[in-house]
């Protein structure tokens, strides 16, 4: 994965991206490279050395120059290293993480001490509350209501962001989790 990150991170260089781009069909001497880009030889050189270290640069001799042409199979090869990438099974725990620390922040005694403002903070409250519904059961709005007002007060706020939210969802004023 190191091989990755320093491949990307000579990638993070507008300059370097030129380069590439000019080198892409036919090799150029430094001087070449230097004219065409607007940047002094030494510079290109520095940016070539980067290009190098990662792979992404052969340089060969021709005659009295050092020729240097673009390899784009260490670009595809770590972009299919990164889309074989399993997910990770720790970034779960971590959003578990957030979600408890958020729920901890906000529910004081079960009850809600405010309705976040902030969407992501939002959006863990409601995944909160919507698991306290059944599902393959219909709730009218009176029983969503009763659920909702022993978390807070605001019960329309509530059950109009689950609705926006699509964890809930209302039709003629019956309201079901969808599947």
């Amino acid at each position: 994965m190191m091989d990755v990150v320093t491949l990307f991170k000579a990638l993070a260089d507008e300059s370097r991206i030129r380069i590439l781009a000019l080198i892409g069909d036919r090799g150029l001497s430094v001087e070449e490279i230097a004219a065409a880009v607007e940047l002094s030889p030494a510079t290109v050189s520095h940016h070539l050395g980067r290009l190098r270290q990662s792979g992404l640069v052969d340089a060969t001799r021709e005659q009295y120059y050092t020729v240097y042409r673009f390899r784009k199979q260490p670009l595809l090869e770590a972009l299919h290293t990164l889309a074989e990438q399993p997910t990770k099974p720790e970034l779960g725990d971590d959003i578990a993480k957030y979600d408890h620390k958020v729920l901890g922040d906000y529910l004081v005694d079960g009850k809600l001490k405010t309705i976040p403002a902030q969407r992501k903070k939002r959006d863990v409250i409601l995944r909160y509350l919507v698991e306290q519904f059944t599902r393959d059961r219909r709730y009218s709005e009176a029983e969503v209501n009763q659920i909702l007002v022993v978390f807070h007060d605001d019960v329309a706020t509530l059950r109009r962001e689950l609705v926006m939210a699509k964890l809930l969802e209302r039709a003629s004023g019956i309201y079901w989790r969808p599947t």
